[in-house]
């Protein structure tokens, strides 16, 4: 009996030592924000996007998006996202149902009750919410608490460091905290914590041995680049002339930036009217017509003939050239008090002009709305001189670049010269070679040796190859 007693003492000291107490340890009652799962969480966001956006699109006065984030708002789009498969979630009509009760669910047994922040100074506190069922009855509950730190470096990146890793009542030394995390995303996602990061961050730095996260310009920069060569060069334009504030207050985190300095000046030149080709034979009448007319200035001027392009066609070569390379829509969508708010970023191709001795290439952006009387508009400007070398490419100069009241760069002018033609700009210049020169005459066998613009027409003197 006494060896029963001390066997039975044995078991009960174990199981309160490595059972009874971590569960005592490691439990946490938690309560998610559900008044924050409410359309009126987004309701102050979007009223302070939609009156900003028309406000630029009305006022040119107007020049500032100013936003805030709160932690409401980040609850409500967090809370969307994870229960973005699940419609049973808080809503009335299912409200005996596990589904209802829960965002996600892992075979009836464990309920993710939800992952909420705060915001403290630079501090943003996570916390997840988890409860273990059996039969639908809650029998254990329990938390994972995450503090991360946001700075932003000398080098314009901004760094999430972890500070801190609780798991129920326990502060966990980091890198435990981090494989404990792991270990559950991996269970509940079927994804490491590094898959989970570049799946949903496909931008930015992850150090799993610092355990931090940095995304910089240039790492925001070059994915923006991937989706659209526009929005990534306006990107790194609002990083150059320091448009974009981002901060920390009391309400939340605040973002302003200045857009109404990219608005269309007055002097900007227009889009001329021209008929668009639709297809190849639509070009090769073009050509023909072009043709004609050099065939007849070899015999009026047999020395030393030219070909000479008006705007129109110009414009008729290069839109069908580029086609949808570079022009773009991109719709903005969201829902103010029930009521959907449509918003439209759309740009023309490109074109061009020419006025006195200089060509220029231009591409009009515009925001609209369904509905709404007003624009917001941007344009792009290139100015550039042409002449042909001794190779017989064409050489375009580059004079001068600007989107509103903004002069660009040539790292900037590159990244969108690149969309089409990786080998088009060099250095200063935008070099056509005569190879493609001849492909626009459909491989005629011209020669170019001289090209000017004169009186609104390139003026192109050619011989035979």
């Amino acid at each position: 009996m006494k060896i029963l007693k001390k066997l039975v003492l044995f078991l009960v000291v174990i199981i309160v030592l490595f059972v009874v107490i971590p569960l005592i340890l490691l439990s946490k009652k938690t309560q998610a924000p559900l008044a924050d799962y409410q359309t009126s969480s987004e309701t102050a966001f979007y009223q302070d996007l939609n009156a900003d956006l028309e406000a630029l699109m009305t006022d040119t006065e107007s020049d500032y998006i100013d936003l805030t984030m709160s932690e409401q708002f980040l609850n409500r789009a967090i809370q969307k996202e994870l229960s973005k498969d699940n419609p049973k979630f808080q809503n009335d009509l299912y409200s005996d149902e596990l589904d209802y009760r829960y965002m996600m669910l892992f075979s009836d047994q464990v309920g993710l009750k939800g992952v909420w922040t705060s915001l403290e100074d630079d501090l943003i506190k996570i916390t997840v919410g988890v409860d273990v069922l059996i039969g639908g009855n809650v029998i254990y509950q329990s938390a994972l608490f995450v503090n991360l730190k946001i700075v932003l470096n000398d080098n314009d990146t901004y760094l999430f460091q972890i500070l801190k890793i609780q798991t129920g009542k326990v502060s966990l030394p980091l890198k435990t905290g981090a494989d404990i995390t792991s270990f559950f995303i991996e269970r509940l996602q079927g994804k490491s914590l590094n898959e989970l990061v570049t799946d949903s961050l496909p931008f930015g730095q992850l150090d799993t041995d610092e355990l931090s996260f940095s995304v910089g310009e240039q790492e925001l920069t070059d994915y923006l680049y991937t989706i659209d060569p526009t929005f990534a060069a306006l990107l790194k334009v609002i990083y150059q002339e320091n448009l974009l504030v981002m901060d920390f207050s009391d309400a939340g985190f605040d973002l302003s930036m200045n857009l109404g300095i990219f608005r269309r000046l007055v002097t900007d030149l227009d889009e001329i009217p021209f008929t668009r080709l639709e297809d190849d034979q639509d070009k090769a009448d073009l050509m023909a017509g072009i043709a004609s007319k050099a065939a007849l200035n070899v015999i009026t001027n047999p020395s030393d003939p030219t070909i000479n392009l008006t705007e129109e066609e110009l414009n008729q070569i290069l839109d069908y050239q580029l086609k949808d390379a570079v022009a773009f829509e991109f719709p903005l969508e969201f829902m103010l008090n029930g009521v959907e708010q449509k918003y439209l970023f759309k740009s023309t191709n490109l074109y061009v002009r020419m006025i006195g001795d200089q060509l220029s290439v231009h591409l009009k952006m515009t925001l609209e709305k369904e509905n709404f009387i007003g624009s917001f508009i941007m344009q792009f400007n290139l100015v550039t001189t042409v002449a042909i070398d001794a190779n017989g490419d064409m050489v375009l100069t580059i004079l001068s670049s600007n989107i509103g009241e903004v002069d660009l760069d040539n790292t900037i002018l590159k990244m969108m010269v690149d969309t089409f033609d990786e080998t088009l700009m060099q250095g200063s210049t935008l070099v056509i070679p005569k190879e493609k020169l001849n492909e626009m005459f459909q491989g005629s066998g011209l020669v170019f040796d001289e090209g000017y613009v004169e009186a609104g027409e390139l003026v192109l003197h050619f011989g035979l190859e």
